[in-house]
């Protein structure tokens, strides 16, 4: 092959751009037939293969001054405006099976690492023990709040909350109260980027058993973090220091009403770019059953009876229309040609991968095919208004409802069940990180080495159907535990962040 390239233009006329390097940036790549993967990669630094230096992948970057090229793939930023071709209308041809990778927002910021913040909401059940009151559980050495009969349950909440708003800050935050905001007149909003916010949690509430317990008063509490830098290497520690001054004290318990959810945004408040939840999406989709084993199945809150979190591969609209695509096609997993797919990682998965069932592939051309935020975030969102929030809610894209629309423009992990564990939600913060980062780095490796285990591990569950059970090595709770921790260490989260984790998904999904 020579040193060209074909290029489509917007309309039939081709374009042959040289590959050479670019004037401004002097960035070229030579074409190797042999191009080193990401798993070859990984085996080398595990020690399992050798990768000559000269077949190591360059670390790419894409700015408005230049392109690169990767394996006989060019992708293009044009210098300004004036050029005489429009970016968001180029589109790359794929020499192998025709995928045409579509040059996307290259006049618009790229979102980078140092943008990314997420910020945590975590809900709990506060027990108040009555004044005169025996203490139903002594045993719990824990500070336990006090409250009267004659008290209402607005001044319950208002003092309370108090309490709780006086550790955070004695863990060195800054903290308020929705009492606090609703008499100053302001709004929720004004404190997002400054404050940890103490209100009530709509969805918990006691268990049968937990509301027998005599003397007790049950109060529910959310607890919002600020919008915090996820790169800033003091945020773990700052969270840690609430969430410990909050469990040494008070009385806060978890149970299957409870949640932890995690949102994930920019630093400046803007929405992340098209690309970025395009490419995130893509992982979501191929990850969820491994992302969502972290949720207990013997939960009574599984099916979301009590909190919104729907399965995305069930769900969503996109779920749907890839259903209904699978089945016109009988079964086939033939790539169609002109399908856009605007991103060389993803385009390699989809080349590489013909044994992807058709619906996951269907799914994942439907998602970039998308044209607008608003139009992805409808797609990765159910129809119904109980679906809407999906556990990957992407609904603040959407714009559906006066909630979405009132929302930061961030998305929003809603899977995890409520709990008081500290290394659980440490852990669970990490990997939603990482799931990110990955999908804001567009040339990172860890994207291309998780989704091409994702897809591997679902095509060899999909095989093992109907096995024999003398024939299985592992047991389902095994199972769970290894695509997890294989998934997670793809990500390049440390072991001892997640161990935690994984012992749960191991232990919870036995059957």
């Amino acid at each position: 092959m020579s040193d060209e390239i074909l290029c489509s233009g917007a309309g039939s006329e081709r374009v042959v751009i040289p590959m050479r390097a670019h004037a401004l940036t002097g960035h070229r790549r030579s074409n190797k037939e042999d191009q080193t993967t990401p798993r070859k990669m990984k085996d080398a630094m595990n020690g399992k293969a050798e990768v000559r230096e000269e077949d190591k992948l360059e670390p790419y970057m894409l700015s408005s001054s230049g392109y690169w090229v990767v394996d006989r793939r060019i992708v293009i930023a044009i210098p300004n405006s004036s050029d005489h071709m429009d970016p968001h209308r180029l589109a790359i041809e794929s020499p192998k099976h025709g995928i045409k990778h579509s040059l996307m927002e290259a006049t618009a910021p790229l979102d980078t690492v140092h943008d990314l913040s997420f910020g945590v909401e975590l809900k709990f059940l506060l027990p108040l023990l009555v004044q005169g009151e025996r203490d139903p559980e002594p045993e719990d050495h824990r500070k336990v709040n006090m409250t009267r009969l004659r008290d209402s349950e607005a001044t319950r909440r208002e003092q309370i909350y108090e309490c709780i708003a006086k550790s955070i800050s004695q863990a060195g935050e800054k903290s308020t109260t929705i009492s606090r905001i609703t008499k100053d007149a302001s709004h929720e909003r004004a404190f997002w980027k400054s404050h940890w916010i103490v209100k009530k949690a709509n969805s918990a509430e006691p268990t049968p058993e937990q509301a027998n317990l005599e003397g007790y008063v049950w109060l529910s509490v959310e607890v919002s973090s600020p919008s915090l830098p996820a790169k800033d290497a003091e945020t773990k520690h700052r969270i840690e220091a609430v969430l410990r001054s909050l469990f040494a004290n008070h009385r806060l318990v978890a149970n299957y009403t409870c949640e932890v959810h995690i949102h994930i945004g920019r630093t400046d408040g803007q929405p992340f770019s098209l690309t970025t939840l395009k490419r995130l999406g893509t992982l979501l989709w191929m990850g969820e059953e491994q992302i969502r084993s972290i949720r207990n199945p013997r939960s009574p809150n599984y099916h979301n009876v009590y909190t919104w979190g729907f399965e995305t591969r069930k769900y969503s609209r996109l779920a749907l229309r890839a259903q209904e695509l699978a089945l016109r096609e009988h079964g086939s997993t033939t790539c169609q040609d002109g399908v856009l797919v605007e991103d060389w990682q993803v385009a390699e998965v989809l080349e590489t991968h013909p044994e992807m069932q058709t619906k996951d592939r269907k799914a994942i051309e439907e998602l970039w095919k998308a044209g607008s935020h608003m139009e992805l975030g409808r797609l990765l969102s159910g129809e119904k208004k109980q679906y809407r929030r999906l556990g990957f809610n992407f609904s603040a894209f959407g714009l559906e409802d006066e909630r979405a629309r009132n929302n930061p423009r961030t998305m929003e992990f809603r899977m995890m069940e409520g709990t008081t564990n500290i290394n659980y939600i440490l852990g669970w913060l990490s990997i939603c990180k990482a799931l990110t980062e990955v999908a804001v780095l567009r040339s990172d490796g860890r994207y291309l080495m998780v989704l091409d285990r994702l897809i591997e591990q679902r095509h060899a569950r999909s095989r093992s159907v109907g096995a024999r059970r003398e024939t299985v090595s592992e047991t389902q709770g095994q199972r769970c535990g290894r695509e997890f921790r294989e998934m997670v260490d793809d990500l390049g989260v440390p072991r001892d962040v997640y161990r935690d984790l994984e012992a749960k998904v191991t232990l919870e999904n036995e059957v």
